[in-house]
């Protein structure tokens, strides 16, 4: 149902893609190459159309699934929160921080899930 590829350079040169059958098995995948790899690509079988991306061990395509991410690394599993690593990790998940919000503050948390929820419900329809 899909193909997998983990590329040796960013866009260049990769390995012999696998087959992956769900989506299940896509997110495994995704999950058990991203770090290795400087890119990790999944496309539809029967189309070539880019399904999942990830560069540099950090999902940027879908965006719902950046998003998912992110929330999972930086909310939900700290003990405590880091401000800059979930600033960066939303830029580099192709979602600008916007100047006017307070990474500095002490109920980050439960602020940055709002952030979070704005963000998903803004690309609700793109993938």
């Amino acid at each position: 149902m899909f193909k997998a590829y983990r590329f040796i350079e960013r866009g260049g040169k990769y390995l012999s893609p696998d087959s992956v059958e769900t989506a299940e098995d896509v997110y495994q995948y995704v999950q058990a190459h991203k770090e290795h790899y400087p890119e990790v690509r999944i496309t539809a079988d029967h189309d070539n159309y880019i399904t999942v991306q990830a560069f540099n061990g950090i999902i940027t395509f879908p965006k719902k699934w950046a998003l998912l991410e992110v929330k999972l690394k930086y909310i939900n599993e700290p003990v405590s929160f880091n401000s800059d690593a979930f600033k960066q990790a939303l830029e580099q998940s192709g979602f600008p921080a916007e100047s006017n919000i307070d990474f500095y503050c002490s109920f980050c948390t439960a602020l940055f899930n709002g952030v979070v929820s704005e963000l998903y419900e803004s690309i609700e329809g793109e993938d």
